[in-house]
C-alpha cells in the first residue's frame, strides 16, 4: 500500500499527458517576429521579409503588462498577417483577446499562426497549474506613411577627422557597426603631397575606434590623376581599395592587386567595381579577395558617352525587389569626369545614375539620368556627392554649399525632390564635404572639416 500511495502521489504532481511538473509561474519571456508580409506599391501582390531582432526588437514591460516594438515596422507591412513568436515561462500558455469584443479571450495562441494586430490586442497567459494568470497588451507598431521629416541629434565629434583637409569622406554600415573612410592630404619634410587613410568604426555614433590606419604616403602622380581611396561594406566585412591594392578587414595586412579605380559594393554573391575606362566590372562567388573582376554588361545607346560614365564620388545601393525578393536592384550614383562641353550630353549639371536588375538571367546596367533637356525632378551634379538608402528610398547631398539641402527619391533614383520637412540639421557647421550614411534605424551626417556627427531619425 505504501508503494501504491507513493506512485499515486508522484502521478498527482505531474501532468498526466506530458510528464511535466505543473508550475505556478506565469509570463512571457521573449518575443520575436517571424516572416511578415508587405504590400507592394503596385497591384494587390505582396512580398515577405523577416525583421532582424537587432533591428526591430520587441520590448516586454512586465510591470505594465505591455509588449511592443519601439521602432515601427516598415510602411506597408500588413498588420492582419503578423507572425509573432512568443516564449512562455515554465510551460504557461496564452489565449488571445478577440478583436470584436474587449476582454473576451477565445483563441488559443500558436506560434505558427499569423495574427491580426490591426489594433492593440491582449493575450492572457495562464500558468501550467491553471491557478495563476497575467494579461499583456500587444501593440505592433507599423509606419503609416513614407519619410515625412527628420529629427536630428548632435552626437560627440569624431576627433580623428576634425580639422583635417579631407579629399575622401565615406560612411557605410554593416549589421552591427557604422564605418567611415577618411583620406586627407598633407606635406612631408620634402614638401611632397601625401595621402593618409583611416577607416573608423562606431557602434553608437559617439565613440570611435580606428579599424585601419595607413600613414601618409607620397602621391606618385599629378593630383588630377590621383585615384582616391574607396570603401565598401560587403557581407559584414569592410573592403578598402587604395594604391591599386584591395584590402579586407579580415586581415588588413594582406592585400590583392586590383586593376580598378574604385570599388562599389555587393549584392548576394556579386561584388562590383569601376575600371580606369569608367566601365563597371563584377567579381562573382562572394569573395572579392579571391575572385577576378570581369566586365559587366552596360547598355550601349547613342547618348551614352564618356561623360555619362561614373568617374568619382561613387555611391552604391542594392536591395531586394519588393515584387520578387529573389531578385535585386543595384544603383550607382556618381559624378562624371568633367563638366560636359557638348550640349547633347545627357548629364549636363546632373549626377550620373546607373541601375540594373539582378536576376539569374544576366541584365545590363541601364543609364537612368534624364535627357539633356529634362531638368524636372533630377539629382543635380554636386561635388562630393554622398547618398544612402533610407526610409524606403534614397537620400543624397553634396559638399558645401549643397550640405544645406537633402534630395529624396522614393522611386529608387528616377525622380528627386527636396522638402522642407526632410531637412539638414540647422546646427550643421561644416563648410566642406559631408558623408551621409544610414543603418537600420538612423541617418547619419559626418562633417568633413568639423568632425561633427549628427544622427537623424524619421518622424511619422
Amino acid at each position: 500500500m505504501l508503494s501504491a500511495a507513493l506512485m499515486l502521489l508522484t502521478a498527482s504532481c505531474k501532468s498526466s499527458d506530458t510528464g511535466i511538473t505543473p508550475s505556478d509561474q506565469v509570463g512571457i519571456t521573449a518575443a520575436t517576429f517571424g516572416a511578415l508580409r508587405r504590400q507592394n506599391t503596385t497591384g494587390n501582390s505582396y512580398s515577405t521579409y523577416t525583421p532582424s531582432s537587432l533591428t526591430y526588437p520587441i520590448f516586454i514591460d512586465h510591470i505594465k503588462g505591455e509588449i511592443y516594438n519601439p521602432d515601427s515596422l516598415p510602411v506597408r507591412t500588413i498588420p492582419s498577417k503578423i507572425l509573432l513568436t512568443l516564449t512562455f515561462k515554465n510551460n504557461s500558455s496564452g489565449v488571445l483577446e478577440t478583436l470584436e469584443k474587449k476582454d473576451s479571450f477565445a483563441r488559443t495562441y500558436y506560434a505558427t499562426d499569423t495574427l491580426d494586430f490591426s489594433k492593440p490586442r491582449k493575450i492572457r497567459v495562464t500558468s501550467s497549474d491553471k491557478a495563476h494568470s497575467k494579461d499583456y497588451t500587444i501593440d505592433i507598431r507599423i509606419h503609416k506613411v513614407g519619410v515625412d521629416s527628420l529629427k536630428w541629434t548632435r552626437l560627440n565629434d569624431c576627433n580623428d577627422i576634425k580639422g583635417k583637409k579631407l579629399i575622401t569622406l565615406k560612411a557605410l554600415s554593416s549589421d552591427d557597426a557604422f564605418y567611415v573612410l577618411a583620406a586627407d592630404t598633407s606635406r612631408n619634410a620634402s614638401n611632397d603631397l601625401c595621402c593618409g587613410v583611416q577607416v573608423l568604426k562606431t557602434t553608437d555614433g559617439n565613440t570611435w575606434s580606428t579599424e585601419y590606419n595607413l600613414a601618409p604616403t607620397k602621391i606618385p602622380v599629378p593630383f588630377a590623376q590621383f585615384k582616391r581611396p574607396t570603401m565598401a561594406v560587403y557581407k559584414n566585412k569592410v573592403y578598402l581599395l587604395y594604391d591599386g591594392q584591395l584590402r579586407c578587414s579580415d586581415d588588413w595586412t594582406t592585400s590583392k592587386s586590383c586593376n580598378l579605380r574604385a570599388i562599389l559594393g555587393g549584392f548576394e554573391d556579386l561584388f562590383y567595381g569601376v575600371n580606369d575606362q569608367k566601365k563597371i566590372e563584377v567579381a562573382t562567388g562572394g569573395d572579392p579577395m579571391a575572385a577576378s573582376f570581369t566586365s559587366d554588361g552596360m547598355e550601349e545607346m547613342p547618348y551614352v558617352v564618356g561623360d555619362s560614365l561614373p568617374y568619382k564620388d561613387y555611391n552604391f545601393i542594392a536591395t531586394n525587389l519588393l515584387t520578387d525578393p529573389s531578385m535585386g536592384r543595384a544603383i550607382i550614383l556618381a559624378n562624371k569626369q568633367n563638366d560636359a562641353q557638348n550640349i547633347k550630353a545627357p548629364n549636363v549639371d546632373k549626377a550620373v545614375i546607373w541601375s540594373k536588375i539582378i536576376d539569374d538571367v544576366p541584365q545590363d546596367w541601364c543609364f537612368m539620368t534624364p535627357a539633356w533637356n529634362n531638368h524636372y525632378k533630377v539629382l543635380p551634379r554636386m561635388p562630393y556627392l554622398s547618398a544612402t538608402s533610407y526610409a524606403d528610398g534614397i537620400i543624397a547631398t553634396g559638399g558645401y554649399p549643397n550640405t544645406r539641402k537633402l534630395y529624396y527619391s522614393n522611386d529608387w533614383g528616377t525622380t528627386w525632390v527636396t522638402k522642407s520637412s526632410i531637412n539638414i540639421p540647422s546646427g550643421l557647421q561644416s563648410t566642406a564635404q559631408v558623408a551621409i550614411g544610414a543603418d537600420f534605424i538612423y541617418l547619419y551626417l559626418i562633417g568633413g572639416n568639423t568632425g561633427e556627427v549628427w544622427r537623424g531619425q524619421k518622424i511619422y
